[in-house]
């Protein structure tokens, strides 16, 4: 199969700068792969990506999508990780804005921002329309696709083809796309038995 994957780090090719294999790895073993996933990036990005390819859609076989959380700030710059292979279109998360602030200065504010004013439930809505907007483009190209999620997704986006790994990565955590080497085949064989059972 000729297959694009677009996403977040779950789904970013991390041979850029580790060793080892991820589940996208195995994917690109057996079939012809374009990744344009792009680590630590929010679900805009994710959009920008897709809409990117939007006419060279036609010629896939598959699409997968990694999609992301939606507490993530859209950045065209990350101070942090302007010169970092893997996470270079970075976008803000609470989290890793809180870690990184005593090293980067231009975070402080940033942490404050989300400490005292940002709305989750804008977030939420917002991340929502963007999942529409998404999935409008899949149905509109005709591409069978597979949307897949790493992280909770309670009271999301309801796509109509979508596999949750949330449970996994609870219980097989390692650095490449975020899992195990186990954790990394066992996605690897769900992915590939739904790409298989998709109908053309």
């Amino acid at each position: 199969m000729k297959i694009l994957i677009c996403g977040d780090s779950f789904a970013a090719d991390y041979t850029v700068k580790y060793s080892g294999k991820g589940w996208v790895n195995y994917i690109a073993e057996k079939n012809y792969v374009v990744n344009i996933a792009q680590a630590g990036c929010g679900e805009y990005k994710i959009y920008k990506q897709l809409y990117s390819q939007i006419k060279n859609l036609k010629n896939y076989d598959r699409l997968i999508i990694s999609h992301t959380s939606p507490y993530r700030i859209h950045v065209e710059n990350h101070p942090f990780y302007a010169e970092d292979l893997l996470h270079k279109n970075c976008d803000f998360i609470y989290n890793d804005v809180a870690d990184k602030k005593e090293q980067c200065a231009e975070l402080a504010c940033v942490a404050e921002y989300f400490e005292n004013f940002y709305n989750l439930e804008y977030a939420k809505f917002t991340h929502s329309l963007i999942c529409e907007k998404i999935e409008t483009i899949v149905d509109t190209a005709g591409i069978q696709c597979l949307h897949i999620a790493n992280t909770e997704w309670n009271d999301l986006y309801n796509f109509k083809n979508m596999l949750n790994f949330y449970n996994h990565f609870l219980n097989y955590r390692g650095i490449v796309n975020h899992y195990s080497d186990e954790g990394n085949r066992i996605i690897f064989q769900d992915v590939l038995e739904r790409l298989e059972k998709i109908d053309k």
